[in-house]
């Protein structure tokens, strides 16, 4: 009788030895064909769909999940005389034990990485909300430094317009002073005007005068001139 239980424990390690090797083969023949697909060209000759790879992104389909699962030969467990069970598939407490520990630590570890990965999420949706955060903050810092630019037109237009002030000024007080000159200058044309025609009108009453006394010498000599003959 112990001599069966070494056996079939002998058995059943070989077959779980076998089925760990063939899970492996079968994983590397799956990543192979895998890798094949993704680099399938099409007829057209161009890069078909399955050749495009996201970086961190693991590839799964249909053709690949049959070596993603243990091993599992139901016909291995077919009992066909429950009093004469034959040779199951058998393992020894101790390796019962073991590879329930494995799994259980296989899980913890599993369901410990899912949790890092949940926490890598959150820290990636942060990351896109502090991304909006600083984004709005450069939009808001556009629109600042948009406002201060206007601002500093603002302050340009004042400074030219109060140079367009003073010269306005400016040429005030010089309209204000032509205006005084041309009064002036006015006046004093009329003055001058009036003695030109002042100077004038002695010119010719002095005209008159010596034309008064030319004709009255005129006479005068006339009268003597007959006298003289005579």
């Amino acid at each position: 009788m112990a001599t069966k239980l070494n056996n079939a424990s002998t058995n059943a390690a070989k077959k779980v030895a076998d089925k760990i090797t063939g899970k492996q083969t079968k994983t590397t023949q799956t990543a192979t064909l895998a890798t094949a697909q993704e680099t399938r060209i099409n007829p057209t000759g161009n890069v078909a769909v399955e050749s495009i790879k996201v970086p961190g992104l693991f590839t799964i389909n249909p053709d690949t999940i049959t070596g993603m699962i243990p091993t599992f030969n139901p016909d291995e467990y077919q009992i066909s005389n429950p009093l004469k069970p034959g040779t199951l598939p058998q393992i020894t407490q101790q390796e019962y034990d073991q590879g329930i520990t494995i799994y259980e630590g296989a899980q913890r570890a599993l369901k410990l990485t899912g949790a890092a990965l949940d926490t890598t999420r959150e820290r990636f949706a942060v990351i896109g909300k502090h991304a909006q955060m600083v984004g709005q903050g450069i939009k808001t810092a556009t629109e600042t430094e948009k406002v201060k630019g206007s601002y500093i037109d603002y302050l340009t237009q004042l400074e030219t317009n109060k140079q367009k002030g003073v010269a306005l000024d400016v040429a005030t007080v010089k309209t204000a002073t032509d205006t005084d000159i041309s009064t002036h200058t006015k006046v004093e044309m009329t003055e001058r005007l009036k003695q030109a025609e002042a100077s004038a009108a002695l010119a010719k009453a002095k005209s008159a005068e010596v034309l008064g006394k030319l004709d009255e010498f005129k006479k005068q000599l006339g009268q003597y001139l007959p006298q003289q003959l005579n």
